[in-house]
């Protein structure tokens, strides 16, 4: 398994994805709905963004999934992840990406703490961060733009010098 910056023939797959309504529904929200040339125009507009660090997941050459850093601020970034092909989920790709994640956060980036965050029913990527060394700091409630309906969004860090993996001291 690999990261690598997304291309321009990654839209079709990563469209795909993001029109699946499982995937959706995990990130409470509803499958996007605009034609792929919209898509096509936003997606290589925000992987163009500096300000946002994009990865496709990458298994044995195919895209098995893509990965964010994002929101930089207080010395620290968000992640968010998603594992596209349904036959690839529960693989343990999610548990790898997000320890090379935090490992490029603190080793080549040089930030302290990685955040992330997601809602109390995905239970997978619970147990992902869970497993990667992060600790859960609180929760709060959103309306889900997927269904309107209000779920817990569950919010966890890891901080440099805490966790599984390289960056324990």
């Amino acid at each position: 398994m690999s990261l690598r910056f997304p291309r321009p023939s990654d839209v079709e797959v990563v469209y795909a994805w993001d029109r699946d309504p499982e995937l959706a529904a995990w990130n409470g929200r509803p499958p996007i709905s605009i034609s792929l040339e919209a898509a096509r125009r936003d997606y290589l507009s925000r992987w163009e963004d500096q300000g946002v660090k994009t990865f496709i997941i990458e298994a044995a050459g195919e895209a098995v999934g893509m990965a964010t850093l994002y929101d930089f601020r207080r010395g620290g970034c968000d992640l968010g992840i998603k594992i596209g092909p349904r036959d690839m989920r529960g693989r343990g790709y999610a548990r790898e990406t997000v320890e090379l994640l935090v490992g490029y956060a603190f080793d080549v980036l040089g930030l302290q703490v990685v955040r992330g965050s997601t809602l109390s029913h995905n239970e997978r990527m619970q147990r992902v961060f869970e497993k990667c060394g992060f600790r859960q700091v609180g929760s709060g409630t959103l309306i889900s733009r997927f269904d309107s309906r209000r779920y817990t969004e569950i919010f966890y860090e890891r901080h440099r010098n805490s966790g599984s993996g390289s960056d324990a001291r």
